[in-house]
């Protein structure tokens, strides 16, 4: 561990607020916490930062390791540990919790059971920003650990040293992964995201997107850790499809600038993937005690081509023979 005098003697404003919020939410991350908070503790930048953990009434040892590290670095950890579980009120951590408390004119985001590599990701994402008034969110490159192998994307490849994303460019590809997500803190009024009621991430990106443009930074600064214990990796193909898709028929109702030809297409497909799954669903009595496959199923065949429709139908006839 390093010593929290040794961290605060590379900021050159020791006295003023941070310039960076970290906001990490935990839950149940006891054998991945600590490499999370090494992580951001190992950061070198010229400015101050603070590191807000919230933890969700974990069952098991993350509230313990989170208050040792809390104790050992007083001045950069500040800590909210849930005694009652908030995720399964539907309570949103950052527009009720964590956004709240951030003092910093920038926010980064990071769960649990993700970590930093890059010990400049920081500073050299407030870099770019404090030099490019007309950007106001970042992210970066990251691996995809599975296990112990770490997978890259082809990003390094496939896009330029800075990938400018809006509306007519957001999701192709999808390169904005919440673990390097860095943006100015006036972007967002948390009171606007609490209006969506399948607000994500991908929320986030579109209300701050609202008041300028995002970069994509190609390096490799984060790890995205794929595992069994993960709340979105656990749940079935049909509701990570469907949740995405309500998720942006939402954006687009609710925010104008959002009504791009790339963003309905990006729509339109989700739906259809919703629908194909959901197919996979009809023999499972799954089906039957839920409301959602049938109604992404009804949905896509109302906006489906008759050639789309001919094709489902072939799919469907294929599976319950």
């Amino acid at each position: 561990m390093r010593d929290q005098n040794a961290i605060i003697s590379n900021w050159k404003n020791n006295d003023t607020k941070p310039v960076v919020s970290i906001l990490c939410d935990t839950f149940n991350h006891e054998g991945f916490i600590k490499e999370t908070l090494e992580g951001f503790l190992k950061q070198e930048t010229t400015f101050p930062f603070e590191i807000i953990v919230h933890d969700d009434a974990s069952k098991d040892a993350t509230p313990v390791i989170v208050k040792e590290y809390a104790e050992r670095y007083p001045l950069i950890i500040k800590t909210v540990l849930q005694k009652e579980n908030q995720y399964s009120q539907k309570i949103n951590f950052w527009s009720d919790v964590t956004f709240p408390m951030a003092q910093g004119k920038y926010i980064a985001l990071c769960e649990g059971d993700d970590y930093w590599i890059d010990e400049l990701k920081l500073q050299k994402q407030v870099d770019f920003l404090e030099s490019n008034p007309d950007y106001v969110i970042t992210w970066t490159d990251f691996y995809t650990r599975k296990g112990t192998e770490l997978v890259p994307n082809d990003f390094k490849e496939s896009l330029p040293s800075v990938y400018t994303v809006d509306f007519d460019t957001l999701f192709k590809p999808y390169c904005t992964y919440t673990l390097t997500c860095l943006f100015r803190t006036d972007a967002v009024d948390p009171q606007d995201y609490k209006k969506f009621k399948y607000g994500k991430d991908n929320t986030l990106y579109a209300l701050a997107l609202c008041h300028g443009k995002g970069a994509f930074m190609n390096f490799q600064a984060a790890v995205y850790r794929w595992h069994s214990g993960g709340v979105y990796s656990l749940k079935t193909p049909f509701f990570q499809r469907y949740s995405s898709y309500q998720n942006i028929k939402e954006i687009l109702e609710k925010i104008p600038q959002a009504r791009t030809k790339n963003i309905k297409g990006v729509m339109a497909s989700l739906l259809k993937a919703s629908a194909f799954e959901a197919l996979k669903l009809r023999k499972n009595d799954e089906f039957k005690n839920i409301k959602e496959p049938q109604m992404a199923i009804d949905e896509f065949l109302d906006k489906a081509g008759l050639s789309l429709k001919l094709k489902y139908l072939w799919r469907y006839i294929k599976l319950n023979i």
